[in-house]
């Protein structure tokens, strides 16, 4: 199948994930989401969040980096 906006053709494992898609990855306009986890008491269940927006996607991711155990907080 070809891309519609490009006329490229559309790679085999991104029709496999999405049958229905038209576009090929570079003429997507759907961005990669960030997904983190959010853990909510010890044992009870965990939620997990999705952000949407780029910038405040690379704000969270850096403050994911964070090792061991303590604050989600950026230090300065």
């Amino acid at each position: 199948m070809k891309c519609n906006k490009c006329s490229s053709i559309i790679q085999e494992g991104r029709l496999k994930a999405l049958p229905d898609t038209r576009t090929c990855v570079e003429c997507s306009t759907t961005h990669a989401f960030y997904l983190r986890n959010i853990i909510s008491g010890k044992t009870e269940y965990s939620e997990t969040e999705i952000i949407k927006d780029p910038k405040l996607a690379d704000k969270l991711r850096a403050m994911d980096k964070r090792t061991g155990w303590g604050s989600n907080l950026v230090k300065v």
